[in-house]
């Protein structure tokens, strides 16, 4: 990572650049699983949602500044597993997003949004840190992997 990035918390005038960010993943998507991602959507935020999530106390939101501009960002949360009656109710800092922008990926960014959320999770207490990956989504699987993740288990389905 070069010395003119840093990571910050999300402020409201990072809306623009998370949520054009959240549009190219959500495209990634769309072009991979078009019978799952809906086209004219913009992406799971928008600019009123997005300022919600800023003030959420249960969730996060970190950006990768370079001069000022979010080129990456993490969205996480803490959640409880109480609701299964099998389950350890555990707390673990779930990752909702993750993104950095295509022109900067390979530089560390990414590594350190994840450690950033790594280190809430240790301040919170959590037990785990997950997230959920596309299986289509090689890149990405394969950077989780590089950082030590594994598969808790998996979701599948048969189209009919």
């Amino acid at each position: 990572m070069t010395p003119e990035i840093i990571i910050r918390p999300a402020v409201e005038s990072d809306a623009e650049d998370v949520l054009g960010l959240l549009a190219d993943i959500l495209e990634l998507h769309r072009k991979r699983r078009p019978d799952l991602f809906r086209d004219g959507s913009s992406g799971k935020y928008d600019a009123e949602s997005f300022s919600t999530l800023l003030k959420d106390p249960a969730s996060d939101v970190f950006v990768a500044d370079e001069y000022g501009r979010a080129i990456g960002y993490i969205i996480f949360r803490i959640e409880s597993g109480g609701w299964n009656p099998v389950l350890r109710d555990i707390k673990t800092l779930y990752i909702d997003d993750l993104c950095v922008s295509e022109a900067h990926r390979g530089k560390g960014i990414g590594s350190a949004l994840m450690k950033t959320a790594e280190d809430r999770a240790r301040t919170f207490g959590c037990h785990s840190v997950t997230l959920n990956v596309w299986e289509f989504n090689d890149s990405a699987r394969g950077f989780y992997s590089r950082l030590g993740y594994s598969t808790q288990r998996r979701e599948m389905e048969k189209i009919i």
